[in-house]
């Protein structure tokens, strides 16, 4: 028994010598960790520079941060000569698609036709540059719209130069009724019934779009040359709330064709119609949104 206890109380000796010897080491880290904090508060003390130098250091992050939050996530996209002209070349691809038929209708030469399509991107390109300066300057409705419209000005005026008086006006007839060409070009393979009449069909399309456009944008106190396709509408990039106006003033315009159709169109292509115009609307929205986060400083999303 005296063995026993003996044995038990040298275990818990031997416990105890370890704790010590545990914490004994724990308070000579921290008495040297101390010591070695207190040097260097005391060097740093002597060496007031390096406290401005780390400072100045941490106001360079902070503005590196700060310009970062201004940076478009299309500027960086673009920050070399070759990617913005990857940028310019696809937008005058899709200028190209759009204007097409106008080329036709002019009967533009191939190097005419390049021109043009040239000239347009480059309006694009410009126009993108405004947006991000308002999206980030954020200025009013009324100068937002007068530089956009500056805009469209040069561009009207570097087609005439290019082309002559007669082009830059059917340019601008060709532009205001760009929503009931394009929706007849995109919708004409919905169309029933003989050559004759899609063709009929097509021609009534386009003109009833066509009122109802004048009409709508004659009743909102709008410019009779008012882009009516949200996307193409620069301003819209730049202001949700244009945009917004944009697309209701588009949805009214698409709602009252369609009430008017059943004298020309079967049920059938009503409904197809009806399709057709809510995806145009949603892939208008679609458009501003992505535009508009691409254009936009960092710092705003």
């Amino acid at each position: 028994e005296q063995t026993a206890a003996l044995s038990s109380q040298q275990a818990a000796d031997n416990a105890l010598s370890r704790v010590v010897a545990e914490l004994q080491q724990q308070r000579d880290s921290a008495s040297n960790e101390l010591a070695s904090l207190k040097e260097e508060n005391a060097a740093l003390k002597n060496r007031p520079t390096e406290v401005l130098k780390l400072r100045g250091e941490v106001g360079t992050l902070q503005d590196q941060k700060a310009r970062l939050s201004a940076t478009t996530a299309i500027s960086r996209m673009t920050s070399t000569p070759e990617a913005r002209q990857l940028l310019h070349d696809q937008q005058k691809v899709g200028m190209g698609a759009a204007y097409k038929q106008l080329a036709k209708d002019l009967k533009l030469t191939p190097d005419q036709t390049d021109k043009l399509n040239n000239l347009l991107a480059d309006y694009v390109m410009n126009n993108v540059d405004q947006v991000t300066t308002a999206l980030r300057d954020k200025p009013p409705a009324d100068q937002l719209n007068q530089l956009f419209a500056a805009e469209n000005a040069t561009r009207d005026q570097n087609i005439q130069n290019l082309l002559g008086d007669d082009a830059v006006a059917k340019f601008q007839d060709y532009s205001k009724n760009l929503l009931s060409n394009l929706t007849v070009d995109q919708f004409k393979d919905s169309f029933t019934g003989s050559a004759d009449d899609k063709s009929a069909k097509a021609d009534k399309l386009r003109e009833a779009i066509q009122q109802e456009s004048q009409s709508a944008i004659a009743s909102a106190g709008l410019p009779s040359d008012f882009q009516t396709i949200p996307m193409l509408n620069f301003v819209n990039i730049a202001s949700e709330q244009q945009a917004d106006t944009n697309v209701k003033l588009l949805q009214g315009i698409y709602q009252r064709v369609i009430s008017g159709a059943g004298s020309y169109l079967t049920p059938e292509e009503i409904t197809k119609l009806q399709a057709f115009t809510t995806k145009a609307i949603a892939n208008n929205n679609a458009a501003l949104n992505m535009n508009r986060v691409v254009m936009a400083p960092m710092g705003n999303q």
